[in-house]
């Protein structure tokens, strides 16, 4: 099969069932687990992209570790999901293939595999898990002035403190959920725009098409009407400018795990910006957009200029 055909497999498939699972979601799920959704929607990426890289040949699934057990998780995983539309019992107790997971994501770091590990150098994990942290830090205190009218000190602390201490602990044993989007997303999509059209508009591409791979959950599950679309574009804003860092960081380190690991750090401390336990007074509105934009582009496209994309 050709790249361009790959490609266009690759995103057809991805786009249709991130909308059959916001869809259903919507109309058939209860409100209270769609988080859920959040982990199916972040696992298809890695198993499209596995499926086309075996040429769609389920026997030569078995050859492979990684392959084998990352797509028998998510064929369980959708099994439950689509179960649990219909019995109230499996609904009530799908918090299990969760966990199930949890231990899949321990499994997974057992795993010698070259795609996974790449040139995984834990000094250099540090140093750029720092970095991002720490830009993190500046664009959450902008975003802690726009709700507070000042900024929060010792939330900002705490939040640094907990990413390099429970953080951790959170991004091992979520991994397997996190590396369905950097496998699908960096690891393969990534490849071949960048074979296609040169490292900067690749990465850029990339970016695109991952933050409108999101557009059904947040039209459909987190948000409607009007504040659906702000936060579809701010997602999608987002999307393409935090993937120019984490597509460096893998660039760097063609490590599926330390831009993983990378990528869980950032989540676990930018978690609850805009949720309720953060503001219960907050709705998505256009200045608030203005404003997430407008840092995401001042703090992440700089990264635009480092050698590597050139």
């Amino acid at each position: 099969m050709s790249i361009e055909k790959e490609t266009k497999y690759f995103l057809f498939i991805v786009f249709f069932l991130n909308f059959l699972l916001g869809i259903t979601c919507k109309y058939f799920y209860k409100v209270d687990n769609t988080g859920v959704i959040t982990l199916i929607t972040s696992l298809v990426p890695a198993f499209i992209a596995i499926l086309l890289e075996k040429d769609f040949k389920l026997k030569d699934l078995f050859k492979d570790k990684f392959n084998l057990i990352y797509s028998l998780y998510f064929i369980i995983f959708i099994f439950f999901y689509i179960l649990s539309f219909f019995s109230e019992k499996v609904l009530n107790k799908i918090d299990y293939v969760v966990y199930l997971g949890w231990l899949i994501s321990l499994y997974v770091l057992t795993i010698d595999d070259k795609r996974l590990r790449g040139k995984f150098n834990f000094a250099l994990f540090l140093k750029l898990a720092f970095v991002v942290i720490l830009i993190d830090t500046f664009r959450m205190g902008i975003l802690n002035f726009y709700f507070q009218s000042d900024v929060d000190v010792t939330d900002l602390l705490t939040r640094v403190i907990g990413t390099f201490t429970i953080g951790l602990f959170s991004t091992i044993i979520n991994l397997i959920f996190t590396m369905g989007e950097e496998y699908g997303w960096r690891y393969f999509l990534q490849t071949i725009f960048q074979s296609l059209y040169g490292n900067r508009i690749g990465v850029l591409l990339t970016g695109i098409m991952w933050g409108l791979s999101h557009l059904p959950l947040y039209f459909f599950v987190f948000y409607s009407g009007i504040e659906g679309l702000y936060a579809g574009i701010d997602i999608t804003v987002f999307c393409i400018t935090i993937g120019i860092v984490l597509g460096l960081i893998y660039m760097e380190s063609r490590s599926v795990l330390a831009v993983t690991f990378i990528h869980l750090l950032h989540n676990m401390f930018m978690t609850n910006v805009t949720s309720a336990d953060y503001n219960q007074d907050f709705i998505f509105t256009k200045e608030f957009l203005l404003v997430s934009v407008i840092t995401a582009i001042l703090v992440y496209t700089p990264f635009l200029l480092n050698k590597k994309y050139n």
